[in-house]
Order: structure tokens, then C-alpha cells, then sequence
């Protein structure tokens, strides 16, 4: 008697640890299915989706209850980019750029312009501060200076080069000056930036139409800027 009844304990513990070290749940159309039960016993997080035996079709179990092989469950391997200290992701403008009704050929241009937040950049070059009329003189001592003239503008002849695939831009580490006033550029939601040593100018509407008399206009997945 006493044999029958460890024999019946014996079997009705059996479907328990069995229950208790499976791994359950119906696979989906996939082959895979989310992780509710024993996730951590078998390498997963707890509402996982992951596959088995490399995907099956819909209304298969886990088998033998095999654990999950690391190549069966998803996961995003893509590397993160990784931004150099001290500098700020920029990227060229997917929207056309004409300067006086001139375009830009921004993809052959060595000093590209581009944007940061949203708002488009101009290299402060010879070539393009001629072009919009713009005074840019450096001093040593004091720094960059941007005024505002009566100059004319002038045809733009951009320097002929490959812009990088990746541009990362940083603030400049000398004073900026427009119309003489300095620019506490740590303050700037739109700062003041340097590229290639090039230093680039946010065209805001305080910056480019309040301080240098500039007209810009956006139309059509087009930009325009003109003096």
C-alpha cells in the first residue's frame, strides 16, 4: 500500500516539474512567440519575442524545451554612431539652395552648406560673404567680425571639393563680432559654428535678415538667400 502511494505522488509531482522546466508557449505564424513563463531560466527577458528551431510554422510547441540558442533571439547589432568629443552632428540640406538666383552645388562644394537643427549654415569663405555683400574680417586679438555693408553682391564662386560623409561641427574658440557687437555664443540656441576650420553662419531671421539685411525664403524644397 505504501509503495502506491509514493508511486502516486511520484507521478502526479512528474507533470509539475515538467510544467515547471518547460519553456511553453505556441509559436506565431513566424515561427516565434513572446516569453511569459521561465524567461530568465532560458536566457530571456520576460516579454522577449524570440524564435524556435530557426522559425516553424504556426501551432508548433518548443519542442523538448531546448533553451533558446543566442542566434534565435533578435537582436540590434547595428553599430551606434559615435560622435567625437566637443562636436555637434551636422548634414546637408536635402532641400535645394540658390544664392542671388544662383544654385549651389552643394555636393561638389568644399565648403558645403549645411544644416544643424533645422536651420541652414553658411561658410563665412571670401566666395560667399562677397556674394551676399557681407564684411568678414579676422583679427588676431579680437576675433572673427561680421558687419552688415552696402556692398553689392557679387556672383558666387564656390570652392570646387567633396564634402565628407559624416561632418561634425564645434563652436569656435575665438570672439565673433556682428555689426561689432560680441555673440555670447554659449547662450545661442543656434551658435556659431566652425567646420574645417571654415567658421558658418546660422541664417535666422535675426542673424541673417535683422543684423545683415539679408531677404531668405523657403518654397517649394527650395532655398533661397539674396542680398
Amino acid at each position: 500500500m505504501l509503495k502506491k502511494a509514493v508511486l502516486v505522488v511520484g507521478l502526479l509531482c512528474l507533470p509539475l516539474s515538467s510544467i515547471a522546466d518547460a519553456h511553453p508557449g505556441r509559436t506565431d505564424a513566424n515561427g516565434g512567440h513572446t516569453c511569459r513563463t521561465n524567461c530568465e531560466k532560458w536566457g530571456l527577458k520576460y516579454g522577449e519575442y524570440h524564435y524556435h528551431n530557426g522559425g516553424s510554422t504556426s501551432g508548433s510547441t518548443s519542442g523538448s524545451g531546448s533553451k533558446a540558442s543566442p542566434s534565435s533571439i533578435q537582436t540590434d547589432l547595428s553599430p551606434k554612431e559615435k560622435i567625437p568629443e566637443g562636436t555637434v552632428k551636422v548634414k546637408l540640406p536635402s532641400y535645394k539652395i540658390f544664392i542671388n538666383k544662383q544654385q549651389v552645388l552643394n555636393a561638389s562644394s568644399k565648403y558645403p552648406i549645411f544644416e544643424y537643427k533645422d536651420i541652414t549654415y553658411i561658410p563665412m569663405t571670401w566666395n560667399y560673404t562677397q556674394a551676399l555683400g557681407i564684411e568678414n574680417k579676422w583679427d588676431p586679438e579680437i576675433g572673427l567680425i561680421i558687419r552688415k555693408t552696402d556692398n553689392k553682391a557679387a556672383k558666387l564662386n564656390a570652392d570646387p571639393g567633396i564634402p565628407a560623409s559624416q561632418l561634425y561641427a564645434k563652436l569656435p574658440d575665438f570672439n565673433v563680432f556682428i555689426n561689432d557687437a560680441w555673440v555670447d555664443n554659449s547662450q545661442e540656441e543656434y551658435p556659431i559654428l566652425v567646420l574645417n576650420d571654415i567658421t558658418y553662419f546660422p541664417l535666422t531671421w535675426q542673424y541673417a535678415v535683422e543684423e545683415l539685411g539679408l531677404t531668405t525664403k523657403l518654397d517649394n524644397d527650395s532655398f533661397y538667400i539674396s542680398k
